[in-house]
């Protein structure tokens, strides 16, 4: 069975992901849950956008860079 950050890994590995939303929710939750599985890969990443919520949630908008 695969998880979410298995699933996220394998589309990387064959260039289907183009960009990432990411939310940042300013809370300490212990070890969490890895967003890609563990594996070495570099994943160059273009910051597009931010956003700042009243709440202190940042909202993160990033293009997946091609070689």
């Amino acid at each position: 069975m695969m998880g979410g950050g298995e699933i996220i890994g394998s589309f990387l590995d064959e260039g289907a992901i183009e960009e990432f939303i990411i939310t940042v929710v300013p809370i300490f939750i212990g070890e969490g849950i890895p967003l890609i599985a563990p594996r070495h890969r570099d994943v160059p990443l273009r910051l597009r956008s931010w956003q700042r919520f009243t709440d202190s949630v940042v909202q993160l908008h990033y293009e997946v860079q091609r070689p």
